[in-house]
């Protein structure tokens, strides 16, 4: 069973939260909308459990040789073929007939499947090459906000697109960076693309886009103005302290980042609490 719910990987589920993102910043929360939303985060919990189920059969042979990839279940031989794949069917047809059941949105039946399309095709092929792949995860988040925006009935504002994407680059960019200093002369055999990545360049294109999503959002609060402007301290410190992590090699799982860092769960508190305090209080 621990195997099972390991293969599932149920702590990068936090990432569906973005669902609710729109929902959120709109300031209008009502019960209905909240519950499409509660149901549309579990269907992408399901979708991307196949995504990542898939994933790691594809690397089962590359993630023995990973430091800390290769408790997987498919690597460490816990989960066979046969029961991986009865797990991959199950979950397909329980999302299959959630989305029957639940009258969701046409338009976010569209994104659960693009971003299943997305997933799947990464394992199989963009993963592989280069720049495409960084792109192609933030996508995944992108793809989120707009589903949660779709299925809650609010439009996905201009500024949260453009703060979420160009904060999903700079995850996954950190992600890179973190992956090529924690194997080092074994990234090639993990991954090809990781060789192709020079690990100067993934730091140049890290600080970027650290500024430009501070940049943007900066540019977001000064047109809300009011209390939200307070809520970019907090913002700028949890970004700085990922990119530091990233340079050490310590970003290589995000989430599981987040919940090991004091720092970044403090800024992110903070951060929660002085939109929070703009969008509802004021």
């Amino acid at each position: 069973m621990h195997s099972c719910v390991k293969l599932l990987r149920p702590s990068q589920w936090i990432k569906n939260l973005l669902l609710f993102a729109p929902l959120f910043f709109s300031g209008n929360i009502q019960i209905d909308s909240l519950i499409m939303v509660l149901f549309g985060i579990a269907c992408f919990c399901i979708a991307s459990s196949l995504g990542y189920i898939l994933n790691d059969w594809i690397d089962k042979k590359k993630d023995i040789n990973h430091p800390e990839k290769k408790n997987r279940p498919f690597a460490d031989g816990s989960i066979t073929f046969k029961k991986g794949f009865l797990i991959w069917a199950g979950l397909l047809f329980l999302l299959l007939f959630m989305l029957l059941v639940i009258s969701f949105p046409r338009g976010f039946v569209l994104c659960l499947f693009c971003y299943l399309s997305l997933s799947i095709s990464y394992s199989l092929y963009f993963r592989d090459v280069i720049l495409l792949d960084i792109f192609i995860i933030s996508f995944g988040f992108v793809i989120r906000v707009l589903a949660g925006g779709v299925v809650a009935g609010v439009q996905v504002s201009k500024w949260l697109f453009m703060s979420i994407f160009f904060l999903s680059i700079l995850i996954s960019i950190a992600k890179r960076k973190s992956e090529i200093l924690m194997l080092k002369t074994d990234a090639g055999d993990y991954r090809k693309n990781l060789i192709r990545y020079r690990s100067e360049d993934l730091s140049k294109m890290l600080w970027v886009m650290a500024g430009v999503s501070l940049v943007v959002y900066a540019l977001y609060c000064v047109e809300k103005k009011n209390d939200l402007i307070y809520s970019i301290i907090p913002a700028t410190y949890g970004i700085i302290r990922l990119c530091i992590l990233a340079e050490q090699g310590r970003a290589s799982d995000p989430v599981e980042l987040f919940f090991k860092d004091i720092h970044l769960i403090v800024a992110f508190g903070l951060f929660l609490f002085f939109v929070g305090v703009k969008i509802y209080a004021s």
